[in-house]
């Protein structure tokens, strides 16, 4: 998967995007009730996968890195999976959703952790 920094900021924006444009939404409706999906949206959502493009951009060997796939799907599919369950969570107080995007998300980082220290020169 070689376009994976490409990967992650598009779905880094998209996410971004979404998270404005909710806040926006929240601020003319006066309605705070789904500020933890905005944060949703924009932390795990925009920023971290933001910082998973610029890593596999700065470091061109991690996009050849054997796990680097499995990396960008872990991390992607657990960003929107926290932002899913915590929408599930504002609305009928469920917490599996949630749990298991966070789950996904550690895997995520600590496979990017092993990609540094194996393969970044």
């Amino acid at each position: 998967m070689v376009e994976i920094d490409r990967g992650y900021l598009l779905v880094a924006l998209v996410l971004g995007l979404a998270g404005m444009l909710l806040g926006f939404y929240m601020g003319i409706a006066a309605d705070n009730k789904l500020q933890t999906v905005h944060v949703a949206l924009v932390l795990p959502g925009f920023v971290t996968l933001a910082i998973y493009a610029f890593v596999f951009r700065l470091w061109p060997e991690l996009k050849r890195a054997p796990l680097a796939a499995v990396q960008f799907w872990t991390g992607t599919v657990g960003a929107v999976a926290i932002v899913v369950g915590s929408y599930s969570f504002v609305t009928a107080g469920s917490v599996p959703i949630v749990a298991i995007g966070s789950l996904l998300a550690i895997v995520a980082v600590a496979l990017l952790i092993w990609q540094v220290w194996s393969c970044a020169k």
